[in-house]
């Protein structure tokens, strides 16, 4: 018993020390920041974002504790485009105290690509069969449903262009504890023109899709 008690101390003070702080907060200055500390297993992140919700620019920067199986160490670009929702985000990852204190530079603005997908042309559509053009790093046509985790009647669906990356990130989402979504069906992707065909559907409510990349740094 006292060789196992002393294992969980060795295990809870090594992981303790092993945390990392990290600047919280959104603003680009670090002034409008705290430094807190992290979980053992979550790295440091700030994230520059520029898009439009429904009509509105938005410019966001946050900065926060990121779990390390969901981003990993160094510079990304994310980007996705729903119709009444775009955008683009300079995510930049590191493992050192305090290194999201420098503040990044926003993604460049994209030209369009070669690849079209169906979309929704309003949160409140019925049938998802307008189209889209990708741009930059859009390179797949996503579609699927998202649900309020504590009410499944307040649903959305996702159709559009995502950047491949992407598709990785909401592959590993649902593996939060405190997500306040859920997917009820796995996420379709794919490459080509037109692929994520949609048909008829019903939209109940929108859920702030631009948050979804976003969602895990508050």
């Amino acid at each position: 018993m006292k060789l196992i008690l002393s294992l969980t101390l060795i295990w809870t003070l090594s992981s303790t020390a092993e945390a990392l702080q990290c600047w919280q907060g959104e603003g680009y200055d670090t002034k409008r920041s705290s430094l807190f500390p992290c979980d053992s297993t979550e790295l440091c992140a700030t994230v520059a974002a520029r898009g439009t919700v429904s009509g509105y620019y938005q410019e966001p920067t946050f900065r926060s504790c990121v779990p390390s199986f969901i981003f990993k160490e160094g510079k990304h670009t994310f980007s996705l485009s729903f119709g009444y929702v775009t955008m683009a985000a300079s995510v930049h990852v590191c493992n050192t105290d305090g290194c999201n204190s420098e503040g990044i530079p926003f993604p460049d603005v994209q030209r369009e690509n070669n690849l079209q997908c169906f979309t929704c042309d309003d949160p409140f559509s019925t049938v998802c069969n307008q189209t889209v053009q990708c741009v930059g790093v859009e390179d797949r046509c996503i579609s699927g449903t998202v649900q309020d985790k504590y009410n499944v009647g307040l649903t959305s669906h996702i159709y559009g262009c995502v950047s491949a990356n992407y598709c990785e990130v909401l592959s590993r989402f649902e593996l939060l504890p405190d997500l306040s979504v859920k997917f009820p069906r796995p996420l379709k992707y794919c490459g080509n023109n037109f692929c994520n065909s949609a048909g008829s559907v019903k939209l109940n409510v929108m859920t702030l899709l631009f948050g979804l990349i976003t969602l895990i740094f508050y």
